[in-house]
């Protein structure tokens, strides 16, 4: 695996724990939509990160929650104001786009995952594709719905994309799914045997989220998610 070290061209704060970063390599980079990157931090630490952008841009588009406490994060970017510059990995992963399945698509990402299912939304857009496309994103609160606008408009503009936030935490006044992400997708498709699903998250959410799609006719070989390399 080849290592680029990128510039970093904009970092900007979207919310108060949440970066987004744009990152240029020196050169014209291979990738697919809905792979990752690893930031090198030292010899043996590698960092992963998921790709926010369809492969056909120049620069690397990154989201990156980080806080003071989750020094797994914040020493990236802090390395990133500081150096201005980041070598990293690019192209990892084995959850990217089939571009060619005519099957209808689940993309489902728990909280932060939105980069992931942002990068396969916009390849999505970029080929035309026209499978039906389903995209849950389950969040705590409605304000951590960062990218709403964006994933709305790609409802409006598009009519095989629909979108359903999912919000665990909700007012009295939210009339969307409540709860966890994937029980609104099993309360939407009794059979989710015809579906490619995507599937990003905290591990244990997608463990536990595969085993009830299955349960729920899901195919195992048509279900894809980087987690499950780790579980």
């Amino acid at each position: 695996m080849s290592v680029f070290t990128c510039k970093v061209t904009l970092m900007e704060k979207l919310n108060h724990s949440l970066y987004r970063v744009f990152l240029k390599p020196p050169q014209s980079v291979s990738y697919k939509a809905g792979q990752y990157l690893s930031v090198l931090m030292g010899k043996k630490d590698k960092r992963h990160f998921s790709i926010a952008n369809a492969p056909s841009s120049p620069l690397i588009e990154l989201h990156i929650g980080a806080t003071p406490e989750n020094t797994y994060a914040m020493q990236v970017i802090e390395k990133m104001k500081k150096d201005g510059s980041i070598d990293v990995e690019i192209g990892l992963g084995e959850a990217f786009l089939r571009e060619k399945s005519a099957r209808p698509i689940i993309l489902m990402a728990g909280g932060t995952g939105f980069p992931y299912v942002k990068s396969l939304l916009e390849q999505i857009v970029l080929l035309q594709l026209v499978n039906p496309v389903y995209l849950y994103w389950g969040v705590k609160e409605y304000a951590h719905l960062y990218f709403n606008t964006q994933a709305l408009e790609w409802e409006k503009q598009h009519k095989n994309i629909s979108f359903h936030p999912v919000v665990e935490q909700a007012d009295v006044n939210w009339q969307g799914h409540k709860g966890y992400v994937h029980q609104a997708v099993l309360n939407d498709f009794p059979d989710l045997s015809a579906f490619d699903i995507y599937i990003v998250g905290r591990f244990e959410m997608a463990k536990i989220a595969r085993e009830d799609f299955i349960k729920q006719g899901a195919q195992l070989s048509h279900i894809y998610g980087d987690a499950f390399t780790f579980i």
